[in-house]
């Protein structure tokens, strides 16, 4: 809280508040509290105030609003000068209560009576929206550590990562919204730090790329840059994940003069990123060797498996990530572990020759 009370000190000053008597009758008022008893109250927060600044109680949730009015910034560049590199003007930006003031508090119970209320308000939602500051909620979302704000988000939302265009898609009844949001690999970060694999993948779902594309993937897609495939290296629960063969269930559309029958094809597969997760580890074998090795030993069997279900000369590797196809019947079979880059490492290269090898179209 330090850097709160040097801010609060300077924009104080900035704003000719000589007191933080002063200050808290602003707030009163700000609070609609008015004459005598604005400074009745500010005799009686001036003590817990003073803890807050002094960081021996978290800052109040009802001074959020007013300090924001008051010194015509962000909760955010209150708390740390640096937050946006914006000039400080003393007149006062147009303000508007907000979703950063729900992601900073992350309160299950905020979100679920006040906040759903603005995503439905003029049918219009709040996800889309940017404040003065050219941020939206998930932006917020990730600069105060809201796991609440992503629970929510996936729980009441649907929240899900369209590759296609790296934006993220938002289900509520029969809405959809979408939102282009340049940070996924940070809330990639957030969401993994959670420790739920299940939602990580719903959210991040790459069988969604694979199955829905024709399993191929592009190289600006998120699940194919280093730092995605980073989090899915570095951590465990993530990384056991890629190896689990389960069914994925796609939905083809509506069906039927009413629309009311839905087509589904189930697919059963190991991750489709795991071809993406082994080239890089082979690119980066001073940090993630561990992570190869297990990945060819899992391909050495694996592999096996598969050229024993499948007659061999039909079945090609069809892209980079590995996906199997039957081109006598066009069916896609599989996903099979492959190696497309040079290694100099003598253990590595002597599981490599293990690997069971397929024919790629070429």
């Amino acid at each position: 809280m330090e850097n709160l009370k040097s801010n609060i000190d300077h924009y104080m000053e900035l704003k000719g508040i000589k007191m933080y008597s002063h200050l808290l009758v602003d707030i009163a008022h700000e609070l609609g509290i008015k004459g005598q008893e604005a400074y009745k109250f500010a005799d009686k927060e001036k003590s817990n105030f003073s803890k807050m600044l002094k960081g021996e109680r978290p800052l109040k949730y009802d001074f959020i609003i007013p300090l924001e009015k008051i010194f015509g910034i962000s909760l955010a560049r209150l708390l740390y000068e640096d937050a946006y590199k914006l000039p400080v003007e003393k007149e006062n930006v147009p303000f508007n209560k907000g979703f950063r003031y729900y992601a900073y508090l992350d309160n299950p119970k905020l979100y679920k009576d006040e906040f759903d209320m603005l995503l439905a308000n003029d049918g219009k939602s709040i996800l889309t929206q940017t404040d003065e500051f050219g941020k939206t909620f998930l932006d917020y979302v990730v600069e105060y550590h809201s796991i609440n704000g992503v629970r929510y988000l996936h729980d009441e939302y649907g929240i899900k990562l369209k590759w296609y265009h790296n934006q993220f898609e938002f289900r509520k009844d029969k809405g959809t919204t979408w939102i282009h949001f340049e940070n996924c690999i940070e809330f990639a970060r957030l969401v993994a730090s959670m420790n739920n694999v299940e939602l990580f993948n719903d959210i991040y779902d790459s069988y969604n790329m694979f199955f829905i594309n024709g399993h191929y993937a592009t190289e600006d897609c998120i699940f194919c840059q280093g730092e995605y495939l980073e989090i899915m290296l570095d951590n465990d629960d993530l990384f056991s994940s890629i190896f689990e063969i389960k069914p994925y269930e796609l939905k083809l559309g509506n069906i039927g003069r009413r629309k009311k029958q839905v087509d589904y094809i189930t697919y059963r597969s190991i991750n489709p990123i795991i071809n993406n997760c082994l080239r890089y580890a082979l690119k980066h074998l001073n940090k993630y060797k561990h992570r190869a090795i297990d990945i060819l030993k899992f391909g050495i069997n694996h592999n096996r498996r598969i050229a024993s279900e499948i007659i061999f000369s039909d079945c090609y590797i069809c892209n980079e990530l590995g996906g199997l196809k039957n081109f006598r019947d066009e069916d896609y079979y599989n996903i099979v572990i492959f190696v497309d880059i040079e290694v100099n490492d003598d253990e590595v290269r002597s599981l490599i020759n293990q690997l069971r090898e397929f024919n790629k179209l070429r």
